[in-house]
């Protein structure tokens, strides 16, 4: 038996959307098989049955004989040195000295398992340059070619697929790899998730879920960790079909496998989310405080989140505290914005003082007719008649029905008449009180504050002897 090994170029760890790996080389054997020598009859035979008998015997060999003449095509010595001295021109980046020695081989006599090598070499010269169409022009030379070993077709689909892929040529790459998994038998867990990938980017991803599904049960049944990048393929795709019970599950998976991950913090946020679009409010609270008390919670935005979080959940100390922690590290802004979030937080925990403090400077720093009414509803609080009239006043100046930061004006002349009643100014309250009542969403409080007035009025008026 004749064995000859040549290497055939092959991609491997293939990931989306970027420059992804050089070509390792794979082993591919031909082997050219000897006929046995046909066994006879002893020639010292006389009788005529044992000449039948050997007559019968050598018509048997030569059939056997002749189905044995194919033999499987076989890499002569000569060829496989020209090849590897262009493999070895390739990796020294020699690509104008490797390319001329192949173009050399077209002159020679190959037969079709040599041809069908040049070609894979092309292929792995051209994939080294970044060209990926010539590499995949260069398999496809492969799979038209006679008599290619199976080994070697499969290999060369499932390079192929990668080059389409690489090419974002979505359809042929689907194409490409169904052909491979016809071929093989047992596919790999890598080849679901490369056909996973492949549906996901041709936006197929109820196909997607199916593949990306197998290849996480073949890795856990052999008692093996998912790969991170599996597992974020599986949630978009959850996410994609609006799957957020399972994408749940994916998520608990991402952080119970890779506690460690760079993306870690990303992972407990992406799960509170998925709390809150399946309404469960207190999942996804206790899980955003679980992160910041695990301190990986680092960004602004998810600092502010979870402060929001707690004072929707009526938890206004614990806001503020997560509030004012983040703007002494510096990991929250000291914005008008944030500002007003923390005068919130510390307008309910009834921490007055530090409220009025903090809307100050919210208020100087957004000019805005929200923040100079949280500051009159503070004061008011406080019973500081004087300064919750002065911001009422000012929050209804720069009051803009388009602004973003708008009050409700009816609210404001509730508060307004509020104060001045405070202050003795009967009459003023009475006309602010009038002017609300005019607003059906404030018609039922203002005609109790003015029927309250109006027995004031009267007891006044009582009490002075006028009435």
């Amino acid at each position: 038996m004749k064995v000859v090994i040549m290497k055939a170029a092959t991609i491997n760890n293939w990931k989306p959307k970027k420059l992804f790996s050089c070509f390792a080389f794979t082993a591919c054997i031909g082997i050219s098989l000897v006929s046995t020598p046909a066994a006879f009859a002893d020639k010292s035979a006389k009788t005529s049955t044992d000449n039948k008998q050997v007559q019968d015997t050598q018509v048997q060999n030569r059939t056997v004989k002749k189905k044995r003449v194919r033999r499987a095509q076989t890499m002569r010595s000569k060829i496989f040195k020209k090849l590897d001295k262009v493999r070895e021109l390739t990796d020294a980046n020699d690509y104008i000295a490797a390319a001329k020695k192949l173009v050399a081989m077209g002159e020679i006599k190959r037969n079709s398992y040599e041809v069908a090598m040049t070609w894979n070499m092309h292929a792995y010269m051209h994939f080294n340059q970044e060209n990926y169409s010539a590499a995949a022009q260069a398999y496809e030379k492969i799979l038209i070619g006679k008599r290619v070993p199976e080994s070697l077709v499969q290999t060369t689909l499932y390079s192929l697929a990668k080059l389409y892929l690489i090419q974002q040529d979505y359809k042929p790459a689907l194409e490409t790899l169904n052909k491979w998994f016809a071929l093989v038998e047992r596919p790999g867990a890598e080849a679901y998730v490369l056909r996973a990938q492949v549906n996901y980017q041709l936006e197929q991803y109820k196909q997607a879920l199916p593949d990306i599904k197998q290849a996480l049960s073949i890795t856990l049944e052999k008692g093996k960790k998912p790969r991170e990048n599996w597992l974020l393929m599986e949630r978009a795709v959850y996410f994609q079909n609006k799957d957020y019970i399972s994408m749940e599950r994916c998520l608990k998976d991402l952080i119970a496998f890779y506690p460690s991950s760079s993306s870690i913090a990303q992972y407990w946020v992406q799960l509170s989310a998925i709390y809150n679009e399946l309404g469960n409010v207190d999942a996804e609270l206790a899980t955003l405080e679980t992160a910041y008390d695990q301190g990986l919670l680092l960004k602004e935005s998810q600092l502010v989140s979870l402060a929001q979080a707690m004072l929707g959940k009526d938890i206004p100390y614990k806001s503020a505290q997560i509030m004012l922690q983040g703007i002494k590290a510096k990991t929250i802004e000291e914005s008008a914005k944030n500002l007003s979030l923390l005068g919130d937080a510390l307008m309910l925990a009834k921490e007055y003082e530090h409220a009025i403090t903090i809307m100050k400077k919210a208020a100087e720093l957004s000019d805005s007719a929200k923040d100079y009414y949280k500051l009159a509803q503070i004061h008011t609080e406080r019973q500081e008649w004087d300064q919750a009239l002065a911001n009422v006043n000012k929050a209804m100046d720069k009051n803009d029905p388009e602004s973003r930061f708008a009050i409700t004006v009816h609210e404001a002349r509730i508060l307004k008449g509020l104060v001045l009643f405070n202050m003795k100014d009967l009459m003023l309250a009475k006309a602010e009180f009038e002017i609300a009542s005019e607003s059906m969403a404030a018609k039922k409080i203002a005609d109790q504050w003015l029927k309250y007035i109006a027995g004031e009025e009267k007891r006044i008026a009582f009490i002075a002897g006028t009435e």
